[in-house]
């Protein structure tokens, strides 16, 4: 069977703050494709070739996937194997890597915040691990064994005679873990276990610096947004660098924030915010669009497009705005339901060629992009207040498009000479109050 990897990340109905990011594999053969194991590679010693043979490994889940293999094809008796690491990042707590004996692509799993909250969090070997504990062992095969952390149960019934967790020190002092669990008769040996411990400052050097890369990418695309970031990765940082894009643009912007700010207590305002942003992430992500900054109460989005004009390009950020509405009213219907205020807002689509860049100071820059066509997509979400109308596209749009719209007629627009003719797609009920 294959691997599984997953592009929009699973929630486990079993385990609710778990988020399942990497399936994992059955083996097809004794290493499993795509492995970087020479045959050299497996007469090393695990902490040698941790060291000098895994520098082209460039995630965790692969670096566990071929440490595991090479131990077992040294007769290191391995059930499982889980490494935590704690990490920066708005969703997730941590992530944890999984290797099965009989899924030799181990499974990626995102673990969120608040499972720290969790009875199988408080009641399983992390918090002893993370206040200091030099290492935990639980002889399976032995009867008189404390089965004093719920995993253990679940391991034995797998068939696991022997359960070792030790830690894994960054170099900033922070701990994380790793977990070994044998099928072996009698469990690990003390041979065994010793390579095991040996191992351990090699495998936390290299996961530290795996871990590094990964949440520079992770924070970049966090701050940033994901095109933006792999750009400004890849050096796209010095001032007044940029380059002429065609793009689709969306503006948004809520309806009566000024309001509501003036009515709300502070943590609700946020929370309408953090709703809002919510639903608007969703659509515009999924259609391959990104957004590149939070304005207050709004936001700014773009679709690039190719360099001619084909129909249907502009597709995309109409059907973004249109599911984002529906998306909304779900949530208003929510709101309401528990007693808070409606969200209402205006969109504004157009397209056209934009400088995407850094600009700012010396010291402060913002990756984003500037030009007519995102004035006149920021005029339109205006203009849509104005109108009453929740999707309010320009003419250029509506030349690109496949779907249907209807004319708004022309309309003045702050900056511009001659009115402009604008759209709405049918279907969006108008703003009524």
């Amino acid at each position: 069977m294959k691997a599984k990897s997953v592009t929009d990340r699973q929630i486990d109905p079993i385990r609710p703050h778990i988020r399942i990011t990497h399936q994992g594999a059955d083996p097809e053969a004794a290493l499993p494709p795509g492995s970087s194991l020479s045959a050299e590679d497996l007469t090393m010693a695990p902490d040698r070739w941790l060291m000098e043979r895994s520098a082209g490994i460039l995630s965790m889940r692969e670096l566990m996937r071929d440490l595991c293999n090479l131990l077992v094809a040294q007769g290191m008796p391995m059930l499982r194997t889980t490494c935590f690491i704690r990490t920066l990042h708005p969703q997730a707590r941590g992530r944890s890597v999984i290797w099965r004996k009989t899924m030799r692509d181990p499974e990626e799993i995102m673990v969120l915040h608040g499972i720290e909250e969790t009875e199988s969090f408080q009641r399983s070997p992390l918090p002893l691990i993370f206040e200091g504990a030099g290492a935990i062992r639980r002889r399976l095969c032995e009867p008189a064994t404390p089965m004093d952390f719920p995993v253990l149960h679940d391991l034995k019934a797998e068939g696991a005679t022997d359960y070792v967790a030790m830690p894994l020190k960054f170099s900033d002092g922070a701990l994380n873990f790793v977990t070994w669990t044998s099928d072996a008769e009698n469990g690990f040996t003390s041979d065994q276990l010793s390579i095991l411990d040996t191992l351990l400052p090699a495998l936390s050097m290299r996961i530290e610096i795996l871990e590094r890369q990964k949440l520079t990418r992770d924070l970049l695309e966090v701050y940033l947004g994901r095109d933006t970031g792999r750009r400004v990765l890849n050096g796209a940082i010095r001032r007044g660098t940029s380059e002429t894009i065609r793009a689709a643009i969306l503006y948004a912007d809520v309806r009566g924030f000024t309001a509501a700010s003036d009515n709300l207590p502070s943590a609700e305002i946020i929370e309408m915010l953090n709703d809002y942003f919510e639903i608007m992430s969703q659509p515009i992500e999924e259609r391959g669009g990104e957004i590149l900054k939070f304005i207050g109460d709004g936001l700014l989005a773009i679709f690039p497009l190719g360099r001619d004009s084909v129909a249907g390009e502009a597709d995309a950020a109409l059907k973004a705005a249109m599911e984002a509405q529906t998306l909304l009213r779900s949530r208003n219907a929510l709101r309401e339901k528990h007693g808070k205020p409606r969200i209402e807002h205006a969109l504004g689509l157009h397209v056209g060629d934009v400088s995407y860049g850094n600009i700012g100071s010396p010291t402060r820059l913002d990756f984003t992009v500037i030009g007519p066509a995102v004035n006149l997509a920021s005029r339109l979400q205006g203009l849509g207040k104005d109108l009453g109308h929740t999707i309010v596209a320009s003419d250029a749009i509506a030349r690109m498009a496949t779907l249907s719209l209807k004319t708004l007629g022309s309309h003045p627009v702050r900056g511009l000479r001659a009115p402009v003719e604008v759209f709405t797609p049918y279907g969006v009920e108008p703003v009524t109050a």
